[in-house]
C-alpha cells in the first residue's frame, strides 16, 4: 500500500475559535444617537431635493404657460381673453390656485403681445415659504403678432 504525503483535502487543522470581544457598557446607546443625528440630515436633504425639483416643475410650467398662451394670442383675431384662457389651461393640469395671468390688450394694431404668468411660493410650495418667505416666480414671453401692419399697398 503507498501512502501520500500531502495531506488530506478533506482534512483542515482546526483553528482556535475567536469569541467577539463584549462592548463597554458605555458604548450600548451611542448607535442610537448617531442614527438619530444622521437621520435628521439626511431626512432634510431628501425633502429639500423634492421641494427644489417641484419649484423647478412650477417655473417650466408657468414658463409653457406664457408661451403657449402668447403663440395662442398672435394669430389675427385672437384676444387677450383667449391667451388668458390658454395659459390657465396649462397651470390648472398641476395648481389650482396660486397663480395669476396677465396679457397685454390686443387689438387689429397690436404689434407684439406679452403674456406673464406669476406664481406665490406660498400657495404652491410645501416647505420652502418657511424659509424663503414670500417668494414670486415670474415667467413672460413676448411675441411678435401676425396681423398686418401696412407694408402691402394695392395700386388702383
Amino acid at each position: 500500500m503507498i501512502r501520500s504525503t500531502r495531506a488530506s483535502a478533506a482534512h483542515t487543522p482546526s483553528r482556535p475559535c475567536r469569541v467577539p470581544a463584549r462592548r463597554s457598557a458605555k458604548r450600548d446607546g451611542a448607535t442610537l444617537v448617531e442614527f438619530a443625528i444622521v437621520c435628521n440630515v439626511l431626512l432634510l436633504t431628501i425633502f429639500m431635493c423634492m421641494e427644489l425639483a417641484r419649484m423647478n416643475m412650477a417655473r417650466n410650467l408657468a414658463q409653457d404657460a406664457a408661451y403657449y398662451a402668447a403663440r395662442t394670442a398672435i394669430v389675427p383675431g385672437a384676444t387677450a381673453d383667449e391667451a388668458i384662457a390658454e395659459a390657465e389651461t396649462i397651470m390648472e393640469s398641476l395648481f389650482a390656485n396660486g397663480y395669476e395671468v396677465e396679457c397685454t390688450p390686443i387689438n387689429d394694431d397690436t404689434e407684439e403681445v406679452t403674456v406673464t404668468v406669476s406664481l406665490s411660493l406660498d400657495d404652491v410650495a410645501l416647505f420652502a415659504p418657511m424659509f424663503l418667505g414670500n417668494v414670486e416666480l415670474t415667467s413672460s414671453a413676448t411675441m411678435q403678432t401676425e396681423r398686418y401692419n401696412g407694408f402691402f399697398r394695392a395700386t388702383n
